[in-house]
């Protein structure tokens, strides 16, 4: 048996009280009464010892028959105490987070379900504006060809207005389509090894031409070798959007530029155009807004577009107002990206 602490203090109090009371009046009677002395000690001892084990036993068996009742009362929820009252608080609180619960569960269910929904009908949607707009635009392309005949000055005129805006539509509706999949989660990405330096040239070598028209000298400047897991398709639409609007904003000239650390890629477009408003830095990249110095064609989407191709590769878009004059966006993307099937 485990003797209490407190018990075994009492004891040695009552022990050593006992032997002072016997070496006192040994001294005073002589040794004779040594015996006698010593039996008063022990019996005096053995009593007081008893009387605190008895008390100390006391206190023990109360406390046990408080945590009887404690459980007794939380068995039954019942009776006006304190511990049925916090018996029923818990399992009142049990029966709300239980049904909170179920309610979450519902929600979840039914947000599911209506994501579902709205994909599909997106799908529908998608397919149905594709159809005639392709249709439109072949229609045209032939025409343009004048495979059915030759076309006058003003019929050509007409065919060419036809085809840009109805190019300019399809644009649009792919566009919205897949902001909205990159919105959700739901855009495809497939990535491969791919020189990310290689794609970078052909956009600048395929946005010459429009350079020229626009009187701008387009520069590249990069290492002929910068492989990522990436989505070549993906990233070349990102860099061709920088590119061209770039040149469409550009004062005279126009930098792409490659760096490679052992961890990322980064491809800077560097512009000398009107530049960039400090107050409109925080709204560039939201949809449908345009900078009010723009003089670009568009809806406002390309660099919100830009913006979600580049995040799905797990990188970032930023850009700033050069110290002089222009611009300069930059795209940063991991160098050690994997394939999406080694990931998981």
């Amino acid at each position: 048996m485990v003797i209490p602490e407190a018990l075994r203090r009492s004891l040695r109090t009552a022990a050593v009280l006992a032997g002072a009371l016997a070496a006192v009046l040994g001294a005073a009677l002589g040794s004779r009464a040594a015996v006698v002395l010593a039996a008063l000690a022990g019996s005096l001892g053995w009593w007081v010892a008893g009387a605190l084990a008895a008390e100390v036993a006391g206190e023990v068996a109360a406390a046990a028959a408080r945590l009887r009742a404690m459980a007794a009362g939380a068995a039954e929820a019942g009776g006006d105490g304190g511990d049925g009252a916090l018996h029923r608080a818990v399992d009142a609180w049990g029966r709300r987070f239980a049904e909170e619960r179920a309610r979450h569960r519902e929600a979840l269910t039914r947000l599911e379900e209506t994501e579902r929904r709205r994909e599909a009908w997106l799908a529908t949607l998608r397919h149905e504006l594709r159809t005639p707009l392709n249709a439109i635009v072949g229609f045209t392309e032939l025409l343009a060809a004048e495979v059915e005949g030759p076309l006058t000055d003003a019929q050509r005129e007409d065919v060419d207005t036809i085809g840009n805006a109805s190019g300019h539509l399809r644009s649009l509706v792919e566009d919205v389509f897949d902001l909205s999949a990159m919105t959700t989660g739901t855009f495809p990405v497939t990535r491969v090894r791919a020189n990310v330096a290689a794609v970078a040239r052909d956009v600048v070598r395929e946005a010459e031409g429009l350079a020229r028209t626009r009187g701008v000298s387009l520069r590249w400047e990069g290492p002929p070798e910068a492989e990522a897991w990436v989505d070549a398709v993906a990233i070349r639409r990102a860099l061709t959007n920088l590119v061209v609007n770039a040149i469409e904003h550009a004062g005279g000239a126009v930098a792409v530029t490659l760096a490679v650390t052992p961890t990322t890629l980064t491809v800077a477009v560097r512009d000398n155009g009107p530049g960039i408003a400090p107050g409109e830095l925080k709204r560039l990249f939201r949809p449908f807004e345009r900078g009010r110095t723009a003089e670009a064609r568009g809806a406002g989407l390309g660099l919100a577009i830009t913006l979600g191709l580049v995040e799905v590769h797990g990188g970032t878009l930023s850009a700033h107002a050069n110290d002089d004059r222009g611009s300069t966006f930059t795209v940063t993307i991991p160098a050690g990206m994997v394939p999406l099937e080694a990931a998981e």
